[in-house]
């Protein structure tokens, strides 16, 4: 081939030098200004307290990659994800192309005489810049039609975005209708390569206008590309579209496994101030969530809060925050409060901590954790907490559980069986942590009934302890951090006194606050070496497999999964319960529509089983709907508080006598 039929990038084509010129200086004005705009936007961010967020590296580079890059939270809704997709790959393949063009030009030109931009290497780069810059446009117009004509309640239209979208849609297309108008012109051998140029270029071939005019219409409409480029550029900082660098870098510094935990208030006894009553208070991190939330409504969409009509909304939750921040620039605003005038009482207690917007969120924003710093400040410094709540966190404090029974009778569950109790020097292989709910809720005794029937049948040797007492995890939840640092130190000094491989827990609640909480009290010195927590689910489906455990039923049931919020979500086990159910002789699984990380919770987390429902139909009802609806004889819970919600659920709508609700260890127990 020789070098004239070469195929070789025209960097410059039909472009005089005054107009390159042009564009170098617009290009570095943008740039400056884009530059600008984010170092006061990180100046914004950094104004708030410390939050460490630079461990696990690894971790955290292979969140990027897997989420940020790969998009794989955003993909995993099937229209809004391939829109984005769209759009974000097609923007980074766009600026490779165009950093490609300039190395190619101003480096390996200039510098060695030599073209990278040419031959095969040449080809393959215009088509995939042709076919990304088409996927660019095609997701610009599902985003248009997405909030234009579909208009979905979690999505909004302002100028904020319509001037945006209108923006990169006339880049996109601006870009190929360049590209036509060169090829048009030049009809190089070569040109099919830039397949959705060389097609649109054939029409303005067909029309046959003079040279002269295509080249006049190809430079004006460059300068008109390159200007909007540039503004574009300059604006992303000052734009919804800041998210393009707050997203990714959210994502990096992510909060990492055990997710469900929340922050220690250290040295609690000597603060003066609790959460966060001034936007002062909000750590930096926490702001620069504010600015990573892409407003998409996924949060909304999945929010069980939302879908009962109580008044939260996180994803209003987080635009207030955002707008207060960049109204304020970083600092409370004087006669604007962040507690009534910014977010009221009422959404913060809606909210049931079931982790559904986190797990949903594609910017990875921690609205639980800024729920409950907020909900610390009206909890400690105001006291002020639901009529209902506050009687539980009473009983709590008064009586070591909930329910305000007498803790004499925490063992009440066990009369007649004989249960071993833990004794000094005398090790077990694990130490049953029964919880309040099956220790005083009379329907929840036989949860703990079959546990021991299930311990024994397989061989296992357990005790209990008869110290344990509420871990109140509800008051953390609620913001009464006090109390469950109060209940860590007893419940901690009790559990060193005796010697035990493991901790068995069949409530989430206390899985997650012994496993994953509580090292966050835990001294060696003190409280001795951290010790492992297994959930019910996970070691009845071990005995299973081992052969320990060959449960059968009578007769076919058909059984459906109802996926606990703090087993699933805020610990990733949605197999164990599974596990459990299809090994269990005649049962016949069924899935529910909502089910795994899209499961609807069960409305009690949070502190909601302790407080009135507000919204215009009962999380648990709207829950135990979908369960009956799917036909199933028997839904399987791996929670006592998602046990009492459905029960009582199933019961207000007339659906007892075609459901039955019931623990994976009575299901197991009673087909041994």
């Amino acid at each position: 081939m020789s070098p004239s039929e070469l195929p070789l990038r025209e960097t410059f084509w039909n472009i005089p030098l005054w107009a390159v010129v042009g564009v170098y200086l617009g290009g570095f004005v943008s740039i400056a200004l884009f530059v600008r705009g984010m170092l006061s936007r990180v100046r914004l961010w950094r104004g708030g307290t410390p939050d460490a967020r630079f461990d696990q590296l690894p971790a955290r580079m292979l969140l990027l990659l897997r989420e940020g890059l790969l998009q794989s939270r955003v993909l995993a809704r099937p229209l809004a994800g391939v829109m984005h997709a769209a759009l974000f790959w097609g923007f980074l393949v766009l600026l490779a192309g165009t950093i490609l063009a300039t190395i190619d030009w101003e480096i390996t030109r200039l510098l060695f005489d030599w073209r990278l931009l040419q031959g095969p290497f040449y080809l393959a780069y215009e088509l995939m810049l042709d076919l990304f810059g088409l996927a660019f446009v095609i997701g610009v117009g599902i985003a248009a039609w997405r909030r234009v004509v579909r208009k979905p309640a979690y999505l909004t239209l302002d100028l904020r975005f319509s001037h945006v979208l209108l923006t990169l849609a006339l880049i996109g297309i601006s870009g190929f209708v360049i590209e036509a108008l060169r090829l048009a012109v030049a009809q190089p051998a070569w040109s099919r390569w830039s397949s959705v140029g060389w097609l649109l270029a054939q029409p303005i071939i067909v029309l046959g206008l003079p040279e002269s005019v295509l080249r006049a219409l190809h430079l004006t409409l460059w300068i008109a590309h390159a200007l909007l480029v540039f503004v574009f550029i300059a604006i992303i900082p000052r734009t919804f579209f800041s998210h393009m660098v707050a997203t990714p870098l959210n994502i990096l510094l992510a909060k990492l496994p055990p997710r469900a935990r929340l922050a220690k208030i250290e040295n609690i006894e000597a603060q003066e101030h609790f959460g966060v009553a001034r936007f002062e208070q909000f750590s930096w991190k926490q702001r620069l969530d504010f600015d990573a939330c892409t407003e998409c409504g996924r949060c909304q969409q999945v929010c069980c809060a939302q879908m009962s009509g109580a008044p939260l909304n996180p994803k209003a939750i987080i635009g207030k925050l955002k707008r207060y921040m960049h109204e304020g620039e970083g600092r409370s605003i004087e006669g604007k409060s962040l507690h009534g005038d910014v977010i009221s009482a009422e959404e913060l207690w809606a909210c049931t901590t079931c982790g559904a917007c986190v797990a949903a969120c594609p910017a990875r924003v921690d609205i639980i954790d800024t729920i409950v710093d907020l909900r610390r400040h009206l909890a400690l410094e105001r006291g002020e907490f639901p009529a209902a709540a506050a009687h539980a966190l009473h009983n709590i404090q008064r009586l070591g559980n909930p329910w305000g029974m007498d803790p004499a009778d925490r063992l009440g569950w066990a009369a007649g069986l004989d249960v071993p109790l833990m004794q000094e020097g005398k090790p077990v292989e694990y130490l049953y942590w029964v919880g309040c709910s099956a220790a005083f809720d009379q329907r929840n005794h036989h949860i703990a009934r079959s546990m021991v029937k299930i311990l024994r049948a397989a061989g296992i040797r357990f005790g209990v302890m008869t110290e344990e007492r509420c871990h109140a995890e509800v008051g953390r939840r609620l913001g009464e951090e006090y109390l469950f640092q109060t209940a860590a130190e007893e419940n901690l000094a009790n559990l060193k006194r005796y010697s035990f491989a493991k901790v068995l827990a069949h409530c989430p609640h206390c899985f997650n606050t012994l496993a994953n909480e509580y090292p966050q009290f835990m001294d060696a010195s003190v409280h001795g070496a951290r010790f492992d927590v297994v959930h019910h689910s996970q070691l009845i489906a071990q005995l299973m497999r081992d052969g320990k455990l060959q449960p059968r039923l009578g007769a076919d049931e058909t059984i459906a999964v109802h996926d606990a919020c703090y087993l699933g979500r805020h610990n990733d086990e949605y197999a164990a319960p599974r596990d459990v159910v299809a090994g269990v002789g005649r049962a016949i699984p069924i899935k529910l529509e909502h089910s795994g990380k899209d499961a609807t919770c069960c409305g009690g987390g949070g502190g909601q089983m302790w407080m009135e429902a507000t919204g215009r139909k009962r999380i648990n009802i709207i829950r135990a709907e979908e369960v009956t609806a799917s036909g199933a004889h028997t839904v399987a819970v791996s929670c006592p508080h998602c046990l009492t919600m459905l029960a009582d659920a199933r019961n207000a709508i007339g659906a007892q006598d075609k459901l039955r609700v019931r623990d994976i260890a009575e299901i197991v127990a009673d087909a041994l």
